[in-house]
């Protein structure tokens, strides 16, 4: 029964994925997530399956905060894929989309099940992948330019995670290497592992991907990408690192500063932005930045990784339900031109700011008592930035429903019952304490979010120019746009040196290497187009292989 669940649980999507390219196929879409959801139910915690004749050896289990993972993760792919029946019905590449929106959730759900390198790699691959052709869905330049962004930074992502797992692997001998066995690795190997999460996480500094992807996508795939993809980092993480095992002062408090930076920096940004998806990204980023200090408080005092674990996973779960339900319920408030769906909107907003009797100020109110026992200063600082954070999500949601208030109904008519699954998320969302096994008030929790409303009210109603000298000034993607220039400001000085010095007066030997440089500094005008082609893909993808390799051997 249990490897049965398992097993259908990863393979269910593929198995689907035939049926899914007809037009009645849109209906076997949310059914692929349901053996997930039976698994994660049914199927007892520490169960393992192995199955020597698959790969090389899989090994498939679920351990108490694998089913967490397992549970919300495919609730999110089940609501995503029950809405997407309706709201991809005229679509006419529907088709397309449910084949890539398959092969993300088999990846997805995949990783989570599987504990071996091998299996939770291929699951991070192929979901990497499959959403990138969920971002391209629509086609126009702006959206093919976020897809460009989310490949590379994907392929950087994936061949860093490759690396680190065969160090990982050297050094263990083990494709499902113990907790003990995790302890003793080397800054090489630490590092690829970080540098892929964070990627995929959206750390400040890496995260340029995720604000041009979640507004580039369709609104079942932002909900499921900031939902339940991104947490896979927060998955490999916990399970690839030796928390609890031994200390890593230096390493955990890289991930503490990077953490903190992550959460205060992505409410300035998201605060100055016109589309409501994209301030909803730039929440995401804000709350992985809180989720990723947290890890580190863990990395620097191994006592407290078993209390923070289980924090770490309750608030994974609150975000990714309440941030799902906020993703889809932009798709249906635009669609629908009644008043209603605006109002339970506030809801899943309400949930993510932490408001008492919410599963927010339960997922608060655990992470503060996971990390009072940690070492001076990180302790006082942690416990500083959690009002600071729900003071910068209360004005991320508040400027997210202002936006919302303008775009409600403008997408067109939709059959009312395509609000049925958003609907449901938002029950689950708002009863996720009761699973849990219990309601937290946090009542000193909600002078932050008191606070920062009465701010958000004042600068909307009484001073609006202060918002709008912000808005605007900081595009999607942000750091993308001074990169992008300074590149071609780069390629211009390269080849206006190489035409100088090489492809002038230099005799016929040194010409051709004047023609070389002239190209290769062209690239960088035009970087974003070129980098989207198949070929440059393939060939960076082998490129960034090849030196990281290169790195293990010298290593």
């Amino acid at each position: 029964m249990s490897a049965a669940l398992l097993l259908a649980a990863w393979l269910a999507p593929l198995v689907v994925l035939p049926l899914a390219v007809r037009g009645v196929g849109r209906f076997w879409v949310p059914a692929a997530a349901l053996p997930a959801l039976l698994a994660a139910w049914l199927i007892p915690a520490g169960t393992t399956v192995e199955i020597p004749w698959l790969l090389l050896g899989v090994q498939l289990g679920l351990d108490a905060g694998d089913r967490v993972f397992l549970g919300f993760a495919a609730l999110l792919w089940l609501a995503a894929g029950l809405y997407t029946v309706g709201y991809m019905h005229s679509d006419s590449h529907a088709a397309r989309f449910r084949v890539f929106f398959l092969l993300a959730m088999s990846g997805n759900l995949g990783l989570i099940a599987g504990q071996d390198l091998v299996s939770f790699y291929l699951g991070f691959a192929l979901m990497g992948l499959a959403a990138y052709g969920l971002v391209v869905h629509e086609g126009t330049p702006a959206v093919r330019r976020a897809g460009r962004v989310y490949l590379v930074m994907t392929l950087v992502s994936e061949v860093a995670l490759f690396a680190g797992f065969l160090l990982l692997y050297m050094r263990t001998q083990s494709l499902t290497p113990a907790a003990e066995a995790l302890a003793g690795a080397g800054p090489l190997e630490l590092g690829l592992v970080t540098l892929a999460f964070s990627v995929k996480a959206g750390l400040i500094g890496v995260h340029l991907w995720l604000p041009l992807a979640h507004p580039a996508a369709p609104v079942p795939a932002s909900a499921v990408l900031s939902g339940a993809m991104i947490k896979a980092a927060l998955i490999g993480w916990m399970r690839y690192l030796p928390l609890g095992e031994e200390s890593l002062p230096e390493f955990g408090t890289f991930l503490m500063v990077a953490g903190f930076a992550t959460a205060l920096l992505a409410v300035p940004l998201g605060l100055g932005q016109r589309d409501p998806k994209v301030v909803l990204a730039y929440s995401s980023i804000g709350k992985m930045g809180i989720l990723v200090a947290g890890l580190g408080g863990a990395a620097v005092e191994p006592t407290l990784a078993p209390a923070l674990v289980v924090a770490l996973t309750f608030y994974a779960a609150h975000h990714g339900l309440a941030k799902g339900a906020l993703f889809l319920g932009v798709g249906v408030v635009k669609s629908l031109p009644a008043g209603w769906p605006l109002g339970l909107l506030v809801l899943p907003a309400l949930v993510l700011v932490g408001l008492p009797f919410t599963s927010g100020a339960m997922a608060k109110d655990l992470l503060q008592s996971a990390i009072l026992q940690a070492p001076p200063p990180w302790a006082g600082l942690f416990l500083g930035l959690m009002p600071l954070s729900a003071a910068g999500s209360t004005l991320l949601m508040s400027r997210f429903l202002f936006l919302m208030h303008d775009v409600a109904g403008t997408a067109g008519r939709s059959a009312g019952w395509v609000a049925l699954p958003w609907v449901g998320l938002v029950a689950v969302s708002l009863g996720l304490p009761l699973y849990w096994g219990g309601v937290t008030a946090n009542l000193p929790g909600l002078w932050p979010v008191l606070l920062a409303a009465a701010v958000a009210w004042f600068a909307a109603w009484r001073r609006p120019a202060l918002l709008v000298r912000w808005v605007g000034r900081v595009p999607p993607g942000d750091m993308l746009e001074p990169l992008t220039a300074a590149a071609r400001r780069l390629g211009s000085e390269i080849r206006s040196w190489a035409r100088r010095h090489l492809g002038r007066g230099g005799g016929e030997s040194t010409r051709p290497m004047g023609e070389i440089a002239v190209v290769l500094s062209g690239a960088t005008d035009d970087a974003e187009a070129r980098l989207g082609g198949r070929a440059v893909a393939g060939v960076l993808w082998f490129a960034l292989a090849g030196a990281l390799l290169l790195l293990i051997v010298l290593g």
